[in-house]
């Protein structure tokens, strides 16, 4: 768990060769506060905006990851349809200087990583609905109703950092009052031996995002190099409902 002392030291993005900034176009839906998990801190760490546009049909959500110095760690967009089938992600570049895109075709799905002048690629076939970063919580909106049914969903989460996809259950659990709480959990025994759930919680009547508790992208910096954050995200939507 890294401390609220911490003293961060983040890099801000440059862009690789042939990337340029994605233009942030639509509306905003969100700023989302990342805070470290169990802590007391009042100061996000990060703070992600979300921006949402409507092109020919089809919809491109960014999300943009920003330091406490304003400083962008991660840029990222999704091309997807109106129920968050994932068309095209491109990661135009995070922390540590990486880029690319992950395409989606019916069955297949392809990466490009991209860093310096180093170039990967891959592809796979896969047996159920890919989400990424900025579609996953939309993909959980769009199912609501069958996950408080009572109904286990199952995604594949691309990571580009990996060139993979990997299996997550979604499950409705307990929650407070006039919320609805979405457990997302490795299908691998394996994996979720090492990779705790991840916990969404919803108000149920205008299911907007109230807060995420898990794992995010971004990473913290101090002397002894990079660390993972366990995090509490506090989401605070401008819009009517999420998109």
């Amino acid at each position: 768990m890294v401390s609220p002392l911490v003293i961060l030291t983040l890099m801000a993005v440059s862009f690789p060769a042939g990337r340029t900034t994605p233009l942030e176009r639509g509306e905003t839906v969100y700023f989302a506060e990342i805070f470290p998990r169990g802590t007391l801190a009042r100061t996000p760490v990060f703070v992600d905006e979300r921006l949402v546009e409507e092109r020919a049909g089809v919809f491109v959500s960014t999300q943009i990851t920003r330091d406490q110095s304003g400083a962008t760690v991660i840029r990222e967009s999704a091309t997807h349809s109106g129920d968050y089938s994932l068309i095209e992600y491109t990661l135009y570049a995070n922390q540590f200087g990486q880029a690319g895109t992950i395409h989606v075709q019916g069955d297949q799905v392809t990466y490009e990583r991209l860093k310096g002048t180093d170039r990967e690629t891959r592809a796979e076939r896969v047996d159920g609905p890919v989400v990424v970063g900025p579609t996953l919580v939309g993909y959980i909106v769009r199912h609501l109703d069958q996950l408080q049914a009572g109904e286990e969903i199952e995604v594949r989460l691309a990571v580009l950092d990996r060139l993979d996809t990997y299996g997550f259950k979604l499950k409705a659990v307990e929650a407070g009052p006039g919320q609805t709480r979405i457990r997302m959990k490795p299908s691998s025994f394996l994996i979720a031996m090492a990779v705790e759930p991840l916990y969404f919680t919803f108000e149920t009547e205008t299911r907007k995002p109230i807060r995420l508790e898990g794992r995010v992208s971004p990473e913290v910096r101090d002397e002894d190099g990079w660390h993972a954050v366990d995090a509490r995200v506090e989401y605070r939507l401008l819009s009517d409902a999420y998109r």
